[in-house]
């Protein structure tokens, strides 16, 4: 492809068209998608295979935010065509994004706003107070309608360029909500799993429920803080389209991540109970020592647990 012949993306005629922060991004970014989509089908099975009897209401979240993955695959796939095989001999058709982009928006915001309630109640149910869950969700409420309102625009775009600047308050105002939120939250579910750390059992799963909150809430906040730094940074480049394109699947990803931990929490005061019993009976007594478990309450670890959500 002649570059100098090529049209710009973000201003026409005034710059060569650059595939390698074009359609590299983009690529990239559907390669990591895909990637984390294949996470998903393995977690939801697993999900499905391990925790049967959960409240239903937590069954339909989850089938409802793999659903919008599937719909979300499908749109990121169909933009990767767009970029790299129809507009291949035309650059300047990159100069509006394809329906399928704009319903990737509208996919993303919706498996965020799911992941993200969830994770507020379920920092209400721990702390068991309102002033940080209450925070939290609006933070989640702030990014989501920001979004929704992002998705519309989309739909109605006439040059991405135009719509980069136009929406760079709405979008960066969206994103640095959803970071900070992670972040709130996170930490949020951190400090009163550490309260929870009473006995030596409890310690040991505490730590373990701190690493993955740690780890799920750092991840989510990061890829949306990359995305608002490419964003502000490079709006001529697609760098920022290729970080938004992993948004949902790391959020879904984190969801069934925090569900899925359940089961080797379960397994860890199973063992941990058995090697109790086992000192017991073997310095002499009749029955074994009680152990507080306050941290299962904290864990979630019966379905009952959600039967307020109905």
């Amino acid at each position: 492809m002649n570059a100098t012949n090529s049209t710009s993306i973000a201003s026409p005629g005034e710059s060569a068209f650059d595939p390698y922060v074009i359609i590299g991004p983009v690529v990239l970014g559907a390669l990591v998608n895909a990637s984390f989509f294949g996470c998903l089908v393995i977690q939801t099975y697993f999900y499905y295979a391990n925790f049967a009897k959960d409240h239903r209401t937590i069954k339909l979240m989850v089938v409802v935010v793999f659903a919008m993955q599937i719909a979300h695959l499908i749109c990121v796939s169909a933009t990767l065509w767009n970029m790299a095989v129809s507009a291949y001999d035309d650059p300047s058709k990159l100069q509006v994004f394809p329906l399928a982009t704009d319903a990737t928006i509208l996919f993303t915001c919706i498996t965020g706003g799911i992941v993200e309630l969830y994770f507020s109640f379920r920092l209400w149910k721990l702390s068991k107070g309102l002033i940080l869950p209450l925070f939290s969700l609006a933070l989640c409420l702030v990014a989501q309608c920001l979004s929704l309102v992002i998705a519309v625009e989309a739909f109605s775009m006439t040059s991405v360029a135009e719509f980069a600047v136009d929406q760079s308050t709405i979008i960066t105002v969206s994103l640095t909500s959803r970071a900070v939120y992670d972040l709130i939250t996170a930490m949020g579910l951190v400090w009163y799993l550490m309260k929870q750390r009473s006995t030596a059992l409890s310690r040991s799963i505490i730590d373990r429920l701190v690493l993955w909150t740690v780890e799920t809430g750092l991840v989510t906040s990061l890829v949306a803080i990359l995305f608002v730094s490419f964003f502000i940074a490079m709006k001529e480049s697609y760098i920022w389209v290729g970080f938004y394109s992993i948004i949902a699947n790391v959020n879904a990803n984190s969801l069934l991540a925090s569900l899925n931990g359940r089961l080797v929490v379960r397994n860890m005061a199973n063992e941990a109970l058995q090697r109790q019993a086992l000192i017991s009976l073997a310095e002499g007594q009749r029955k074994p020592q009680s152990v507080v478990m306050n941290v299962m309450r904290t864990v979630e670890t019966p379905s009952q647990k959600y039967d307020e959500l109905a």
